[in-house]
């Protein structure tokens, strides 16, 4: 097992489970599962390297072997959370990652979660913070809390219970005995490496509360084609006109997604035809349905009026004055990854495995694929990873 001395960690954690591993699907399914290195892996995160194409790491937090909330690291602003499938979707566009799984315990896990999901009652730096003044402000109300000990990139944390610090959780070693640690030797440790020239920033946060995100997958773990597909699956987009105008273009990032004129609604539509819960977007059995949620005036598709209905690519859903038109995209794992380029010549006919040169017209972005894939479609459209750009690759001849 890789030692602690390999990790340069961002936030604490008990052990290393794998360390610079490529992002492949099956990590995932062995962690539902609980087979091979990850079988012990119940609660912990998984972190990018820094060596990224953005170079912001980006993170996944694991409950009880799911995958349960998502961000990222921005420089110079902090944590960012993201969902989960966009997490899915970095790793997906950027195979060239390495992923480091490092198991926490529950209470490690739900301080990291705050910190990501809340925001700090206190703020600002050790050296103007008058510490003492507020662990006395703890201890007096007995109040539950974190404090977090920023410094170089690394969270630091201490969890209070009834204004006593019960669990201290540092970067730079193991976790510390359940007795946590006494407040006098929290300041000692700020202090040690203040005298050091590192900064130390500090943030206390008393409203604990945290969320799974929103596509976390609540009771029995079920993830059709394994959770790296399921989450890296085609999700639809909806063109949003009215009567006269393109309003704009909205991914379903997830289900069920709802379309009304209350505050509730995923997709929020000011019209006094709408409801305010309307309609949903939802997933049965792989497909792409639209319900009617009880509205007033119902909803159309393609001009009949309907309760449910199985969309295709194209469909125009009515609801109210506005039309949502539906476009059922390609899924990000399927989509060209950028692998050292191959050059197409008479000898490649002969293998089917051999890698073709594909270049994006728009942004001039390389990838490749494989001669079978490019050869075997009668009607090939890629989408570039980079800007996005669908196009047919050069010198295809493409029947309608």
């Amino acid at each position: 097992m890789t030692s602690f001395t390999e990790i340069s960690p961002i936030f604490p954690f008990s052990s290393v489970v794998l360390h610079e591993t490529p992002p492949t699907p099956g990590i995932f399914d062995d962690i539902l599962s609980g087979t091979n290195e990850m079988g012990s892996f119940e609660y912990g995160y998984c972190v990018t390297s820094k060596d990224t194409t953005d170079g912001n790491p980006y993170f996944l937090f694991f409950f009880q072997r799911k995958p349960y909330a998502a961000g990222r690291i921005l420089e110079n602003v902090g944590l960012e959370e993201i969902s989960l499938r966009d997490f899915f979707i970095y790793i997906a566009t950027n195979p060239n990652c390495r992923l480091d799984f490092l198991k926490t315990d529950p209470v490690l896990l739900k301080s990291i979660l705050v910190l990501l999901q809340r925001s700090p009652e206190t703020g600002g730096s050790s050296e103007f913070l008058k510490m003492e003044d507020l662990v006395v402000n703890l201890m007096r109300g007995r109040k539950d809390a974190l404090i977090a000990l920023i410094q170089e990139g690394a969270y630091n944390m201490v969890f209070a219970r009834e204004g006593r610090a019960v669990k201290a959780y540092f970067a730079d070693q193991y976790v510390q005995s359940s007795g946590g640690i006494a407040w006098h030797d929290l300041f000692k440790r700020i202090e040690a490496n203040t005298s050091h020239g590192g900064a130390v920033r500090v943030q206390i946060y008393e409203d604990l509360s945290t969320n799974p995100g929103n596509e976390y997958v609540e009771g029995e773990a079920v993830f059709p084609g394994g959770v790296y597909g399921y989450y890296t699956r085609a999700m639809p987009e909806l063109i949003v006109r009215d009567k006269t105008r393109t309003l704009k273009r909205i991914g379903v990032t997830h289900y069920p997604f709802i379309i009304g004129r209350g505050d509730e609604a995923d997709l929020i539509l000011s019209d006094p035809g709408i409801s305010r819960k309307h309609a949903s977007f939802e997933e049965k059995d792989g497909k792409l349905i639209v319900r009617d949620l009880g509205s007033l005036n119902g909803i159309f598709v393609n001009d009949n009026l309907t309760r449910e209905y199985m969309l295709q690519d194209g469909d125009r859903v009515t609801v109210g004055s506005h039309h949502l038109h539906v476009v059922l995209a390609r899924s990000p794992a399927e989509d060209l990854k950028l692998f050292s380029p191959g050059a197409l010549d008479e000898t490649m006919a002969m293998d089917k495995h051999a890698r073709i040169k594909v270049t994006c017209p728009e942004c001039a972005t390389v990838g490749s694929l494989t001669f079978t894939t490019l050869m075997s479609k009668k009607k090939l459209r890629i989408r570039c990873p980079k800007c996005a750009h669908r196009f047919i690759p050069a010198g295809m001849q493409q029947s309608t």
